[in-house]
Parts: structure tokens; sequence; C-alpha cells
């Protein structure tokens, strides 16, 4: 049986290795967020400080995600991947074992730099060996471990949290970390591009990684600080200038760490354009969601992650569909009846209340993750599909540095969202009802209808990628699919599926 497994077309083994970082990655994003209040009492900290074990991983995830692409093209993407989960692995040990909150803190930035680079370099390799129409299935594949991640890991974090110890959040990642570098090990090829060998972009990768951390450290601020503090406003534009000035840099650097020109290509400018609000609305939405259960309505974090784990099933049932729909439908209505049917999915979360039973939540999780997959299917097969190989790591840290600073956003905004509109309408039943202070029951129909809102305006925002998929060419979608898979076979790659037809 693992003989016929490493028999397997390479393509399918990168893939394999590829699940094994991603779902480790992904899995400690959700996990650490159910630990907070037991770290807040381990460490005998206040919940802001505490909360820097998320910061301070999302601040090394913006640092490194810009070049690894390039440094993978430069150094070898087998080296750099093995790398990265290398150092991810004896990172979440040092996690682990922290004495202080001080240390965890610090280990969790050092954490973050393989998972800044793991990601990234992964999903390169995945988009090179799945090129044109095959991406589709590449996308599929990216999906898996985004699906069952976020279903194993507040469920998995929540029991261990809640029965063994929080350091078993980090150690659980040893033995998937250890086997996934001896598969890695064995079965990747190096690969590298020629552009990567003529220098190395160092204002580049200051420039856009202390940039693109400002801004993400500015976000994470804003819900706590708000969004006109001296702190978030000097962090945040000093972070734009700085990004600003990198893409002017980019523009003329030789070879760039991210190629910004990628973005003068209209399907990887929309692709990666639909998907900046939706990840950004699916975080603030999965964060605000974790707070209704258990401060709103009082769940434990194993009760938390048993009631969303479900939600990730309805992704699994219909991401294959979704892959095999593509040839047929095209990207243009997978896009739209994706993105349009997520605003459905997502309204009947305004109508939740406090004491909403947990299966009527449970049902509507899983309604909401079934059309997504269509849209995330479509979105990133025209965002890498049409693309040359030496184009696919630029292209991957362009995407993910996107993507993780819309999921800052996202919760930044939804939180500051929330904590506004409570406060105002514990203010106006106040004032209305001539009281000095709120009585229990005005803060609890306060804060009910300030998540419901918040939900309300997850669902609406989904209405910018439904505008933008209308402006996707189902033929130009097709012609550069079939151009770049004609470009493959030429060069001697393997031959790939090309949709017989599309949409238009």
């Amino acid at each position: 049986m693992l003989r016929r497994f490493f028999s397997l077309e390479y393509k399918y083994l990168v893939a394999a290795v590829f699940i094994f970082g991603m779902f480790m990655d992904m899995v400690d994003m959700t996990v650490v967020n159910v630990a907070i209040p037991d770290l807040s009492r381990e460490f005998h900290a206040s919940t802001s400080a505490v909360e820097w074990t998320v910061t301070g991983y999302m601040l090394s995830l913006a640092v490194f995600i810009p070049a690894a692409g390039f440094l993978s093209d430069r150094f070898g993407t087998k080296r750099c991947f093995l790398i990265a989960m290398a150092i991810f692995v004896l990172a979440s040990g040092l996690c682990g074992q922290a004495h202080s909150l001080n240390e965890l803190i610090a280990f969790r930035i050092f954490q973050g730099v393989g998972g800044g680079m793991m990601t990234p370099v992964g999903t390169a390799m995945l988009s090179r060996e799945f090129p044109g129409a095959e991406r589709a299935k590449a996308s599929a594949i990216i999906s898996i471990p985004i699906v069952f991640a976020p279903m194993f890991g507040p469920v998995f974090g929540g029991y261990l949290v809640e029965y063994v110890s929080w350091r078993w959040i980090f150690y659980i990642n040893l033995p998937i970390g250890i086997m996934g570098l001896l598969f890695g090990m064995r079965v990747l090829k190096e690969h590298k591009e020629d552009y990567a060998q003529k220098g190395f972009d160092y204002v580049g990768l200051l420039s856009g990684g202390i940039g693109a951390a400002m801004v993400l450290y500015a976000l994470s601020s804003a819900a706590t600080d708000g969004w006109t503090s001296g702190k978030v406003l000097a962090f945040g534009l000093t972070g734009l200038a700085m990004l600003i000035g990198f893409v002017l840099f980019e523009l003329r650097a030789r070879p760039p760490i991210i190629d910004v020109t990628l973005f003068k290509r209209p399907l990887f400018a929309l692709g990666n354009a639909m998907l900046i609000p939706a990840f950004g609305m699916f975080s603030g939405f999965i964060f605000i969601f974790t707070l209704f259960l258990q401060e709103f309505q009082g769940r434990t974090p194993f009760e938390s992650g048993l009631i969303q784990a479900p939600a990730s099933i309805a992704m699994a049932v219909s991401l294959p569909i979704a892959s095999r729909m593509y040839p047929r439908l095209g990207p243009k209505k997978m896009l739209f009846g994706g993105f349009f049917f997520s605003i459905f999915t997502m309204m009947p979360f305004a109508l939740l209340q406090h004491g909403t039973p947990a299966w009527a939540i449970i049902m509507l999780l899983f309604v909401r993750g079934l059309p997504f997959a269509f849209a995330m299917v479509a979105a990133q097969t025209i965002i890498y599909g049409p693309l040359e190989s030496e184009k696919q790591g630029p292209a991957s840290s362009a995407y993910n540095t996107l993507r993780q600073v819309a999921a800052s956003f996202g919760v930044a905004l939804v939180a500051t969202l929330e904590i506004s509109r409570v406060s105002s309408h514990v203010h106006s039943a106040v004032t209305s009802q001539h009281l000095q202070a709120p009585t229990q029951a005005i803060i609890q129909q306060a804060t009910q209808r300030g998540y419901q809102e918040v939900f309300f305006f997850c669902a609406l925002a989904m209405a910018i990628p439904v505008i933008l998929s209308f402006f996707v060419d189902n033929k130009q979608a097709e012609d550069t699919l079939a151009r770049r898979v004609a470009e493959r076979e030429a060069a001697g790659g393997a031959p790939a599926a090309v949709p017989s037809s599309a949409a238009h």
C-alpha cells in the first residue's frame, strides 16, 4: 500500500506534502484563540497582553509572506519549504514549554517565520504542478486544509485546553510536522527559477515586510484602541506609505520580490479583488461568531468547537462538486453564484438570539458553507491558472499577503463595529428610559442587537465580490488557461485537461 502511494504521479505527492504543512499552520491559527482565557490565568496577565501571542504571530507572517515566493525561486522550493516546516515544528515545541508570557510571545514570532514561508511556497509548488484548467483541481486540494482545519482545530483545541493543558495545542504540531518533513524529504524535487538568480531585492524585502507588518499591527490594535488613536494612525499611515514606496520600487526592481505588474492582468486582479472582501468578512464573521457563542451565549470552548465543526462538512461536500463543475459552468457563473448565495446563507445569522438552540446554529453554519466553495475554486483558478511557471512564486506571495491583510482588517473592522453598536444601543436605551445606569436586561438586549447587526454587515459586504464577478470574461479565462496548458506541453510538461466549453 505504501509503495503504491509513493508511485503516484508527482503532482499528487506535492499535494500531500502541501496538505501536511497548511493543515498544521491553519490548525495552529484556530486553536490559539480558544486558549487565550486559559493563558491569561496561567500567566496572570490581561487579555490584551495575551493577545500578543496572536498579534506577534501575525506580524511575523506579514514580514515573511511577501518574500516567500522569491526566496523559494532563488534557493529552491524544496529547501525553503522544508526549512520553513522545520522552523514551525521547532517553534511549536518551544511554545509548548514556555515558562512566561514573554517567552511564549517570542516563540510565536519565531513560529510565524515558518508559517509565513510555508503556505505561499507550498501554494506555488502546487500551482506549478496543476497548470491551466487543472487549477480547479488544485483549488480543491488547497481547500482541504481550509475545510478540515477549522473543524479539527476548535474541537480538539477546546478539548485540550479544557481537559488536558494549553501546552498540547502546540505539541500536537510535532508529530504532524515530523511526518510532513520526512515525507517531503522523500518525495519533493528541487525547483528554481532563472529570473531569481540575477540578484536579491533587499529594499523590497525590508519595505514590503515591514510595511505589511505595520499595517497589520495597526489593524489588530484598532479593535481595542480605536481607529482614530495616535498609535493606530501612526503605524497604519507609516505602513501604508512604506507599501506605496514598495510598489513603486518593485516596478523598477530587477528581479522584484513581488511582481506587482501581475495586477495588470485582468483575471489576476479581479480574482484577488473578489477574494479580499470575501476573506475579510469570513474571517471577521468567524471571530465575532466565536465571541457570540462563548461570551454571549456562555458556552465553553469545547462546546463552541463542537458547534462550529459541522460547518466544515458542507465545504467538504461542495468542493469536489465545484471542481468538477468548473469546466462546464466557467468562472463567471461559479463566482456570481458562490458569492450571491453566500449573502443569503449568512443573512439568517442576523436573527440569532441569546437562547437560540445549538441545533439551529449548526444547521445555519452547514448551509453557510455550501456556496463559498464554488466561488473559491473559480477565483483561485483564474488567479493562478493562466500564469507561467516563473510567476507562480511571486503570485503566491502577493495572494497570501493580501489574504492575511484582508483577514486582519475583517477581524478589526467587525470587532470595532460590534463594540460601537452595543455602546450606541446601551446609550439610547438609558437615555430613552431616563436611567442613571443600564440594567442587565438593557445590556443583554443591546449586546444581542450589536451581534445581529454585525452579522448582517458581514453578509451585506459580500455584495462587493458579487458585483465584481460581472467583470469576469469567460472567453478570456478559457483562452488563457488553454494557452498555459499548450505552453506547458510544448515545454515537455504533462498534458492537462482543458475545459471544452464555458458559459459565456
